[in-house]
């Protein structure tokens, strides 16, 4: 923020341009404005997609509120616009506000923050789901409002990968017997 002004700084950001690292402190959150934002997460060396947005979004917002380092690294999926919200300006103008109002924002970030653990999981647990279980279940579930369909993707996906994961190894263990 400029001293003396009221006005957020705006920034053009390249195309693959990593802007949060999970792990790091980011004192900063942004308002795409303009173009998509890829999140993703790390196994080892592999790279999980973990969300897609676009403008309007507000990213790294619990970092204004809590000192807990970022859990999702974000990167330019296009040139994106985005306008950022350091943590001292955001502070400075929540002094303005009413404590019982600052207790409750806080705690809606913590409930962000979970929410974000919970999408992270999501996206970790599909990675290791066998692709045939997760198109069988996807097809099975397709037509259903979206509650309903992530309720049941969620009760049957394990159950129909842990079946299709131990039919698959079956068949291996008989194809060994046979070769020996």
């Amino acid at each position: 923020m400029n001293k003396g002004a009221d006005v957020l700084e705006r920034n053009v950001l390249p195309e693959g341009k990593v802007f949060i690292k999970a792990g790091e402190e980011n004192c900063r959150a942004y308002v795409i404005q303009a173009g998509e934002v890829i999140c993703y997460t790390m196994k080892g060396e592999e790279r999980i997609n973990v969300g897609r947005y676009g403008p309007g979004t507000l990213i790294g917002e619990a970092c204004l509120m809590l000192d807990e380092p970022i859990a999702l690294n974000y990167e330019a999926a296009t040139s994106v616009t985005v306008v950022t919200i350091t943590r001292q300006d955001f502070q400075k103008r929540l002094a303005r506000i009413d404590k019982s109002i600052r207790n409750i924002l806080e705690r809606a970030m913590q409930k962000l923050q979970e929410y974000e653990r919970v999408e992270m999981d999501k996206a970790l647990t599909l990675y290791d789901v066998d692709a045939g279980a997760l198109k069988f279940v996807k097809g099975l579930v397709a037509g259903l409002p979206d509650n309903k369909r992530a309720e049941y993707e969620s009760v049957l996906l394990p159950h129909i990968d842990g079946l299709i994961k131990g039919v698959k190894a079956l068949k291996d263990e008989k194809k060994s017997q046979k070769a020996g």
